[in-house]
């Protein structure tokens, strides 16, 4: 009997939150917000990375980003939930919903049609929140106090259970990002982007591939959303702004494609340089961002993501025991 060898990027993802929630109590409670603000735009754009495994590029997670922080506003606001679980799970669900109904319609599309239909749907829902008083107008709505798993924390210990929160729901949504990726309908996804024709020859509906792949992309994005709005407690139209969406496009050309960790690699070194760029350049910051893409285009093309891929290669090559031939010549006689 064989041991199944255990997935290497879940173990990696157990062992990153298992350490960043031992290690949350010594981490400044500054730091801990911008990383929870990083960890909710990496699942944004783990949602637009993995459409693009498909070849199809969205410009419309901020719509997804929007409905899941406008789920647990209004929830709060009019339905008076409460509780951080609760209102994290009703926005994943919400979101995963709008994507399905918007899927039937986006999915027959391909290329520059995708990109321009995603971006014109989000500009719209921006419109219409900007202007409904619903929505709480261009102020947006503010988020009261939560409880979390019926505890009330206040102060610092509600930012460290809400950072411990943020941790755990990541960790879970890449995995299940990760389990997609691996399975025969994520296999099908990328190869919609070689040959879509060969595929629909096969007996393999592209359409509907496309679709769940929607699906879970705007789930991805309404738990970056909701995180978001319980971290922040306020949310605003600017949620659904092509601006926005345009950030987590960035944030994966940045960190490349090579696995579900990459969005989240890129998403804390975005907020890194762009602290940085604004520091010392306040005048120029995006130029300086700007600069900087361009040089990874250039040098880095796959992404930042794919350096660790190539030391953990380089790593595991210089595991390997190699037999000197010397060695085999002794062994070789009788």
């Amino acid at each position: 009997m064989t041991l199944r060898k255990p997935d290497t990027t879940i173990v990696v993802l157990l062992l990153l939150a298992i350490g960043a929630s031992i290690g949350a109590w010594w981490i400044p409670g500054w730091i801990r917000f911008i990383s929870q603000m990083a960890i909710s735009a990496a699942l944004a754009s783990l949602g637009a990375m993995v459409l693009l495994r498909a070849g199809l590029l969205s410009f419309g997670q901020g719509l997804f980003y929007f409905a899941g922080a406008y789920t647990a506003a209004l929830s709060y606001k009019y339905l008076g939930l409460n509780e951080a679980v609760l209102l994290i799970l009703f926005s994943i669900a919400i979101s995963g919903g709008v994507a399905a109904a918007i899927g039937f319609f986006i999915s027959n599309y391909r290329g520059i049609f995708f990109a321009m239909l995603t971006l014109a749907i989000s500009m719209l829902v921006y419109g219409i929140a900007v202007k409904v008083s619903l929505f709480g107008g261009s102020d947006g709505l503010n988020i009261g106090l939560i409880s979390i798993l019926g505890f009330r924390y206040r102060g610092p210990d509600l930012q460290l259970a809400m950072f411990l929160i943020c941790i755990w729901t990541a960790g879970l949504m890449a995995m299940v990002a990760h389990l997609f990726l691996r399975s025969r309908l994520g296999k099908v996804i990328e190869a919609i982007e070689d040959n879509e024709v060969r595929l629909e020859y096969l007996g393999t509906s592209v359409r509907s591939s496309i679709h769940a792949a929607y699906v879970l992309a705007g789930a991805l994005g309404g738990a970056g959303g909701v995180l978001a709005a319980l971290s922040a407690r306020h949310v605003d139209p600017g949620f659904a702004y092509w601006t926005t969406a345009g950030d987590f496009v960035f944030i994966v050309i940045l960190s490349g494609q090579a696995s579900v960790l990459s969005p989240f690699f890129g998403a804390f070194a975005l907020e890194v340089l762009r602290t940085f760029a604004a520091a010392n350049f306040p005048d120029a910051w995006q130029m300086v961002l700007g600069t900087i893409m361009l040089l990874i285009v250039l040098f880095v093309p796959k992404g930042l993501g794919h350096i660790f891929i190539a030391l953990g290669a380089r790593w595991k090559a210089r595991g390997r025991t190699v037999v000197p031939a010397a060695m085999n010549e002794e062994t070789a006689r009788p």
